[in-house]
């Protein structure tokens, strides 16, 4: 309950935590991939540049989602490549 994060220009946000812990449901929550029902949010905001993404249309947010802020997901089909560096598979995305 009551997350906060903050990420400037140029930054990079890892989240970290034990397994069931909120990690994944969270980061949805903030791309606007959270499905609902069953999850809600039932307060607060999530801005971006100043703009509320809970109110912005789906339209607005597909423009940011992928080209500002981007996911990586943890499931083994789309998790990093072992034999590539870290940087190396951030660098190629942003």
């Amino acid at each position: 309950n009551g997350v906060n994060y903050t990420v400037d220009a140029g930054e990079t946000l890892a989240v970290l935590g034990e397994s069931g812990s909120g990690k994944s449901v969270t980061a949805q929550a903030i791309m606007g991939i959270l499905d609902m029902p069953p999850g809600r949010i039932p307060q607060g905001e999530i801005l971006f540049r100043g703009q509320d993404m809970l109110t912005m249309p789906e339209t607005e947010r597909r423009k940011i989602r992928g080209r500002r802020v981007a996911m990586i997901f943890q499931d083994a089909l789309s998790s990093l490549n072992p034999v590539l560096t870290v940087g190396y598979q951030l660098g190629e995305m942003f």
